[in-house]
């Protein structure tokens, strides 16, 4: 794997406070020509599945010797460990809390090691601030082209945190999932994915059912129903997403994270 000079930030930091900055700023001080691309800073506060989900559907868009670093990071001063992982073109430094979950299913990751090496840390750690202090010179020194070996000792994905990730119940006439995530266009996400719609011939479908509404069809982009209306689509990630053209889906159906949406077919 080749590395390159960039490092991604996801955080749930919000662009209110200077914490945005003190990680560019100690990126930069240990490598001033970094180039970094943030991600998303909008993560909700402490919400681990939604930081797991923007990093899984982004990294691989990245060239490959990317870095990202992820700090959505509840338990930052607790027990909980840090971990720094590759699936073999990316890397990643994350809190061990979840975050990787997504990335590290199906033996997405080849190499996944503890950081403990505190040799790479500076004199003073802040107990509160873990991305400034330990991840953001971990992850440069990563980029600079330090193995991912001298960070600590390696160990097995299935020994770091894992989220519980709920999946579609998949039947002969119909898929039942629920809503993962409201996007800020109030497009509705859900946990169903093209792959489940595989298994069933396209001209078997029936309809969606999201709270009490109903859709009829399954578009290929928002343009092709008309403004205002609901409309189901597969979304740039491969999820099953209810929309409304030029509106927003949330508002429309009043449906939020966590909701039953089901997918029917003829047998």
């Amino acid at each position: 794997m080749s590395i390159v000079n960039i490092i991604t930030l996801t955080t749930d930091f919000g662009l209110t406070d200077p914490y945005v900055g003190q990680m560019k700023g100690a990126i930069l001080q240990k490598n001033i020509k970094t180039r970094i691309v943030d991600l998303s800073h909008c993560i909700p506060a402490h919400d681990i599945f939604t930081g797991a989900m923007t990093i899984a559907a982004s990294y691989k868009y990245f060239p490959s010797g990317t870095l990202h670093l992820g700090i959505v990071d509840p338990g930052v001063g607790s027990q909980r460990g840090i971990i720094a992982a590759t699936d073999g073109l990316h890397l990643f430094v994350v809190p061990d809390n979840g975050l990787l979950t997504m990335v590290g299913r199906g033996n997405g990751l080849k190499a996944v090691y503890r950081v403990e090496n505190s040799n790479l840390f500076p004199s003073e750690v802040s107990n509160t601030f873990h991305g400034r202090d330990i991840m953001a010179p971990v992850a440069v020194a990563l980029i600079n082209g330090m193995a991912l070996a001298e960070v600590g000792t390696e160990t097995d994905f299935a020994d770091c945190v894992q989220l519980e990730i709920s999946e579609p119940i998949v039947s002969k006439d119909k898929i039942v999932g629920e809503i993962i995530y409201i996007d800020g266009f109030g497009n509705i996400r859900t946990n169903i994915t093209s792959n489940d719609l595989s298994d069933f011939q396209p001209s078997s479908f029936q309809e969606i059912l999201v709270g009490k509404h109903v859709v009829n069809m399954i578009s290929t982009t928002y343009a092709e129903q008309e403004p205002g209306k609901l409309i189901g689509l597969i979304d740039s990630a491969g999820y099953v997403e209810i929309a409304v053209n030029k509106g927003s889906a949330a508002k429309f159906t009043g449906c939020g994270l966590g909701e039953m949406i089901t997918l029917f077919f003829t047998e």
